[in-house]
């Protein structure tokens, strides 16, 4: 058995290759980006909290 094993290359990997995602990928990430930055799933900001101290 030899010492070394050379593993082959991820098609990523080889010169030339092509993108690892496919462009509807993209499209999703980019979506999943634009939905989870939108302004309805903000943490509320100090100024729109509740005061919780006021008893």
């Amino acid at each position: 058995m030899p010492d070394q094993v050379k593993l082959p290359r991820k098609l990523s990997q080889e010169p030339g290759g092509e993108e690892p995602l496919r462009p509807s990928h993209r499209r999703v990430i980019e979506e999943l980006d634009r939905w989870a930055n939108s302004p309805g799933l903000q943490p509320p900001s100090d100024e729109e909290k509740p005061d919780d101290d006021k008893r």
